[in-house]
């Protein structure tokens, strides 16, 4: 249950902006658009406390979907901090865990029959050979399956409602293609991640029933990032929010939209705030960038927005820095010169970024960090803990609290024993269940502080004594228990490099590790200093971005999203005389404020 006392505070920090608390006292539906810095999920959380005191009545809940478990995640901690912890009343979770355990374990077997009772999530594999013999039946031909399977995703993604004749009259075979491969994964008991949303929307939209039984269980849904979560969650809250008569609380920024690979699309959560009977608010003062940042992030949208730094904010610094040469330099001039140059200035390793448009990119500067012996994590697909993974995430956690964290209490035991247990037993677990995962956990956990052992090692012994044997009784079927296999790779030292394990858990000598990241999985993130590495023509934008207004639109948003990471430093790397057009409007608008 929330804590009065917490709210009321947290609601009183809000006084001087009226558009956040507007929002938290609203009573019917509202969709909040808020730019980067803004508090948007100090609003979210307010608001979940909110209601969940003052507007919902127990046994009665709120649902809360986000774009993916890092999000998750955070919301999970904020909440805490309110004294709102995840049980049955309070469902925090991507789209298709919203699916899945709210939707279709609950209900399909009554209203899908050929989704069976031990349906699974299918593997890689799997999916891949579904593909093949979807290809094989529909299309036939010497074709990679796979290279035509991209166009049907997009398909799948786009066009949720089978019922429209579009569905069969834009494009035929890939609907037929489609249908194909579903059918064979249901032949062996399969459902995949896009499937999800897709029965949900299905089963909600053909039975009033169950759009009743969800109503009664969630009053009120909340959404996170709206704009990243594509036309399956929107056809969910129109028929759960405008016919089924859930209220509905919305966040996200249109300008942050930077995810149409997977189906999202920002004219989604515009078309809310047009909808009658809905309250639009925009949060205006952005509470993280200088003053200097905010106004040229307007420069890299390309579009002013009345973006505000609160009185007294700071000015915040850009820097330019032209490189004669690859990116192989640029990544010298980053490693040896700006960082040392940054933390020479106060700021830890932690709070600097190097953000980049792809994991090829990065390799550039994580092997210049490797020869300098400059410690870092990566958030891109050669990352050692993948930030969406909520397992990848519980193992590190675990790692900082081996290497010192059980001193401080950070992270707080309890915390893992709580996220350890919603892996294994998806928040279903009883009391004797707690208690067992509680005890392995600190047996576990006590027996490595002080056994010197290499994170390779560690990671091996993790996978041994706690994974395993919690995956064999696991009750959740959508968490990526090979993510620990895959850390265990990267950290071999026969294949790849090893490192102490205080280096795994963010632990050196105080200073943290420097973080690299491509820009899209720096989004929702913030450093003291950002740098933008590789930011040049062919790069930012490319020739693929070029190909329509849309997808030139979306890469601008790309760069903007990395500008708005920014609290006190934005340095711009690139090659000279190859530098991206939208570095040269950024340019020109600084000048212009000097």
């Amino acid at each position: 249950m929330a804590d009065r006392r917490l709210l009321i505070n947290a609601m009183a920090e809000m006084a001087e902006n009226p558009e956040q608390l507007e929002a938290v006292q609203e009573t019917g539906h509202c969709v909040v658009l808020a730019g980067p810095g803004s508090g948007k999920t100090k609003t979210l959380t307010t608001a979940m406390g909110r209601c969940i005191l003052d507007d919902v009545k127990e046994p009665r809940g709120i649902a809360c979907i986000t774009y993916n478990n890092e999000c998750a995640m955070e919301l999970d901690a904020r909440l805490a901090r309110l004294g709102i912890e995840s049980s049955d009343r309070v469902f925090i979770g991507t789209v298709h865990s919203f699916a899945l355990t709210q939707v279709i374990l609950p209900y399909a077997r009554c209203v899908l029959p050929e989704i069976s009772a031990t349906v699974r999530v299918a593997s890689r594999t799997e999916m891949r050979s579904a593909v093949a013999a979807a290809h094989a039946r529909v299309i036939g031909g010497g074709e990679n399956p796979h290279d035509r399977w991209r166009f049907a995703e997009t398909k799948r993604r786009r066009d949720v409602d089978r019922t429209h004749p579009v569905w069969m009259e834009r494009n035929p075979e890939l609907a037929q293609f489609i249908e194909a491969y579903e059918a064979q994964l249901r032949v062996h008991g399969l459902i995949d991640f896009d499937d999800m949303p897709l029965l949900a929307v299905r089963m909600i939209r053909e039975h009033e029933w169950i759009r009743g039984a969800l109503r009664a269980k969630f009053p009120i849904l909340f959404v996170d990032e709206y704009q990243d979560l594509g036309h399956a969650l929107h056809e969910l809250v129109l028929l759960l929010c405008f016919e089924a008569g859930v209220r509905l609380f919305a966040v996200g920024d249109p300008d942050q939209s930077i995810y149409a690979f997977t189906g999202a699309n920002p004219e989604l959560l515009q078309s809310l705030t047009t909808r009658p009977g809905v309250l639009p608010i925009h949060l205006r003062f952005n509470y993280r960038c200088g003053t200097s940042i905010i106004e040229a992030a307007q420069a890299a949208l390309g579009e002013d927005r009345d973006y505000r730094a609160p009185d007294g904010a700071h000015q915040g610094n850009i820097f330019f820095h032209p490189v004669a040469g690859d990116l192989s330099d640029q990544a010298l001039l980053v490693i040896d010169r700006l960082v040392p140059e940054l933390r020479g200035r106060g700021i830890p390793l932690q709070e600097i970024a190097v953000l980049y448009r792809n994991a090829q990119h990065g390799n550039e500067v994580a092997e210049r960090a490797t020869a300098e012996s400059v410690p870092f994590v990566r958030a891109d697909t050669q990352a050692l803990v993948r930030r969406s993974s909520r397992l990848s995430r519980f193992i590190e956690a675990c790692a900082r609290w081996v290497t010192g964290g059980w001193i401080e209490a950070d992270p707080p035991f309890r915390r893992l024993v709580s996220t350890a247990s919603l892996l294994i037993y998806g928040g279903n677990a009883s009391e004797d269940e707690h208690r067992q995962v509680q005890k392995e956990l600190i047996e576990f956990l006590q027996s490595t502080i002080d056994a010197d052992l290499s994170t390779h090692e560690w990671l091996r012994a993790v996978r041994d004594r706690l994974i395993t044997p919690w995956h064999t009784r696991a009750r959740t079927i959508t968490e990526d228990w090979d993510a620990i296999d895959e850390m265990i790779t990267r950290t071999d030292p026969a294949t790849s490099s090893d490192m102490p394990l205080t280096h795994f858990g963010g632990r050196i000598e105080g200073q943290g590790r420097l973080n690299l990241s491509t820009l899209h999985s720096a989004k929702g993130r913030e450093f003291d200093a950002v740098i933008l590495f590789g930011m040049n023509d062919g790069i930012l934008p490319n020739h693929f971005d070029q190909r329509t207004p849309e997808q030139l639109r979306e890469a601008r948003r790309l760069f903007y999203v990395g500008v708005t990471r920014a609290r006190q430093e934005l340095h711009l790397v690139f090659t000279k005389g190859q530098h991206s057009p939208w570095v040269v409007e950024l340019y020109r608008r600084t000048q212009r404020q000097a």
